[in-house]
């Protein structure tokens, strides 16, 4: 039988059981140009049901620039070659590459997978290797990064 093997994310809820703003701990990942337009309107995409059908159907809405820190950091920021640098902290740095895939749970091997697409193997202060990850991921207190387990979300 084939060992399954844990997965992480970053849990939104960890944020509302210690009295934090996920939005705005992720708004300070923005890149300069996103952050500069924090305050602004921009027009999104949004799913509602059509009365008349049951159908999802997406209708243009106005709404605070960044409202989804996760979806601007995922099509500009994270694009950006200095989002994440050999510089990042390690812990910072798998956050990052939470945000960057809008938080999809993954396992260690992916997360290092990630991280190398932003640090070359020789750049890397750590290396990230997976239990260097792992150990990082489980001694967090301040990014709110858990093991994900079905319902957990």
């Amino acid at each position: 039988m084939e060992e399954v093997k844990p997965r992480y994310y970053v849990d939104l809820r960890w944020y509302d059981e210690n009295n934090r703003s996920f939005r705005a701990v992720a708004q300070t990942r923005l890149c300069e140009s996103c952050k500069q337009k924090l305050g602004t309107e921009t027009q999104e995409r949004v799913p509602t049901i059509d009365p008349r059908t049951g159908r999802v159907v997406f209708e243009m809405r106005s709404v605070p620039f960044a409202q989804n820190p996760m979806t601007v950091i995922r099509g500009c920021c994270s694009k950006r070659r200095d989002y994440i640098t050999s510089e990042t902290p390690i812990t910072e740095a798998i956050f990052r590459v939470f945000l960057a895939s809008g938080n999809q749970p993954m396992e260690v091997e992916r997360i290092r997978e990630e991280l190398g697409n932003y640090v070359s193997m020789g750049e890397r202060p750590h290396n990230y290797g997976p239990e260097l990850i792992e150990r990082v991921i489980k001694a967090d207190r301040y990014y709110g990064l858990r093991e994900f387990r079905l319902g957990s979300e």
